[in-house]
This record gives C-alpha cells, sequence and structure tokens, in this order.
C-alpha cells in the first residue's frame, strides 16, 4: 500500500462521493529522491550480494553495475539536497510558463535560447557537479568542471541536444548530470505553476508525450493505495504521471493487440507491456503487487527484459535518463 514515505499524494478524503480519476500526478519531490536513492542503494548492495556468489568473470560486472548504482544513489541524493537548499521560485518557473501557454497537450521542446535564458538549472548542474561529482575520479570531475564554467550558450547547447534526443552529440560523462539537472528545473517549475493553474491539471497526452513538459515517460505504475489499479505513465524529465487506461498501447492507442512479457508467472511485479500494432513496449511497475519498486532504478535493474524484447522486435517507447541509448 502507499505509505506516508510514499512520494504520490493521497486523495483527499474530505470530498464524497467516488473520486474522479486525476488525468495528471504531480509528486512530492522530496519524498521522490529519498525512495529512488534508496532504491538504488538497495539494488546496488544485491548487486555486491550476487557479485559475492558469481564466478570471477561474471563478478567483475556485477561490481561495476554496482558501483554505478551506488553513484546513481548519490546524483539523487544530491538532487534532493537542492531541492531543499535552493527551491525555486515563480520567477524561475517562469520559461516553463511561456512554453506551456496557449498549448493544451504534450508542448514543444524548448528552444536553445530558452534553455540559455533559465539559470537556475544551470546553477543546478554547477552545483550537483560539485557535491555528487566527488564520487567520481579526479579526471571526470574536472571535465565536469570545465563544462560547468563554461559560458550559458556552451551548455545550453548541450542540454538542447539531449532533449532533442541527439545524445551522439552530449559529452557522455556529463550527460546524467545534465538531465539531473534539467529534472529537478522542469519538475519544480510543473509544480509551482500548477498551484495556481488549474488547466495544468487537467492535460491530456498526445502520442505517449508528457503532457507537461513533453518528454518520454520513463515507464508506468500500477497504483496501489487510494487509486488502486489505475495505470499512471511517469515523465523521463519533470516526473509527473498522467494517466492511461490499462490495456492501451501508450503509443498509438491500440487496444487488440497487447501483450505483458516477464521472466516470473503472470503475476509478476514487473513486466513489460508490448503492442502488436506499433510494435513498440514500455515496463509495468506493479506496486500493487510490490509498492518497494522505483521506475528508474527498476528498470535500470532488468535491462535483460529489455534485450529479450528486442530481439523479439520490439521497440522501446521509453526513455531512462540514467541509462540514454548510445
Amino acid at each position: 500500500m502507499i505509505t506516508e514515505h510514499s512520494d504520490i499524494p493521497s486523495l483527499d478524503k474530505r470530498i464524497p462521493g467516488v473520486p474522479a480519476i486525476e488525468p495528471v500526478i504531480f509528486p512530492k519531490l522530496e519524498a521522490l529522491y529519498a525512495r529512488r536513492s534508496a532504491r538504488l542503494e538497495e539494488l546496488a548492495f544485491q548487486l555486491v550480494k550476487e557479485a559475492a556468489q558469481n564466478e570471477p568473470s561474471s563478478a567483475e560486472a556485477e561490481e561495476i553495475n554496482a558501483g554505478y548504482f551506488s553513484f546513481l544513489s548519490g546524483l539523487v541524493a544530491a538532487q534532493g539536497r537542492l531541492l531543499a537548499r535552493s527551491p525555486m521560485s515563480l520567477a524561475d518557473a517562469e520559461p516553463v510558463r511561456v512554453l506551456l501557454r496557449g498549448k493544451t497537450t504534450s508542448p514543444d521542446i524548448p528552444t536553445q535560447d530558452m534553455l540559455e535564458k533559465s539559470l537556475y538549472w544551470q546553477k543546478a548542474f554547477s552545483a550537483l557537479v560539485d557535491d555528487a561529482g566527488a564520487q567520481l575520479p579526479a579526471e571526470t570531475q574536472d571535465a565536469l568542471k570545465v563544462l560547468a564554467a563554461e559560458k550559458p550558450d556552451v551548455l545550453a547547447a548541450q542540454a538542447y541536444a539531449l532533449l532533442s534526443g541527439e545524445y551522439d552529440q552530449v559529452d557522455a560523462g556529463a550527460a546524467v548530470f545534465l538531465w539531473a539537472a534539467l529534472s529537478v528545473f522542469w519538475a519544480q517549475a510543473i509544480a509551482l505553476l500548477a498551484e495556481d493553474d488549474k488547466a495544468l491539471k487537467q492535460r491530456r497526452s498526445e502520442g505517449g508525450a508528457c503532457p507537461c513538459c513533453g518528454a518520454p515517460p520513463s515507464g508506468a505504475l500500477v497504483l496501489t493505495g487510494d487509486r488502486e489499479g489505475l495505470r499512471y505513465l511517469q515523465c523521463s524529465l519533470c516526473e509527473t504521471r498522467w494517466h492511461k487506461v490499462r490495456a492501451t498501447c501508450s503509443v498509438c492507442d491500440a487496444t487488440d493487440h497487447i501483450d505483458y512479457w516477464s521472466f516470473e508467472n503472470t503475476n509478476a511485479p514487473i513486466q513489460a507491456e508490448t503492442c502488436g500494432d506499433c510494435k513498440s513496449y514500455v515496463k509495468l511497475f506493479r506496486l500493487d503487487r510490490d509498492p518497494a519498486l522505483e521506475v528508474l532504478a527498476d528498470d535500470l535493474a532488468t535491462v535483460v527484459l529489455d534485450a529479450a524484447l528486442e530481439d523479439q522486435g520490439f521497440i522501446r517507447a521509453a526513455l531512462n535518463p540514467f541509462a540514454l541509448p548510445a
């Protein structure tokens, strides 16, 4: 069930009758970062245990993966500290308000000029490099600090390429830090704007993209607690969840050829939902079966399922910023 530590806000029980299904749910960001960081560290510990039991040839790979999970746990924890130390103001969120103006469904990605003039995420990038970058080798730290000290147009060009999906144009070592900074910026901006904009709470998705920022989902959740059984896609950038009827393709809305795949039985807490019409898939994280699941962390821990589905000819319709496409 959803606990007090959940990042999903509880329904308002003061409203009588059967609650309407909310088109979007905005997370409690402090709790989201705390849960994600803890889950990543838990999975890192599991990998270390598995490495100790494996042959040396495979143990080394497990240890490398565990190190990456631990690094990510620290990066997410740094996002939480940044949120506590330097919360956004409405003035900081104004560029996002302008981007959303006049849009009723998924907005376009921001322009490079907008990113250049939005100072909050640039400061966030520098702060995250100073904080979480301390876990990295000195050479990597130095390269990140050089980028953080660049003029806004240089940093904005990297961010624009990242949001445009031109991953080969982005410095590989900086990509995860850039996304983390942009995500802290967007998630706070959307939450702030939603406080006084009722229309934002009614936004609908178009073509599988987030209705609030236009980014792809990181996966789908089947909720428990007050919203038992409802499915929401979770944004890879602003962390918004948006409702999607179950057994409906997240990309093309088809319903005739939806199938579910896993390496376990039909009650597996993590499944892949495939569409035979558009040949896309997203992973489904069943919080009603395992409330400890966290989309980004557990997606990263189940990459073997991705490989199996791609062998079957399916195309991933979700994005994990911790494992960007090559």
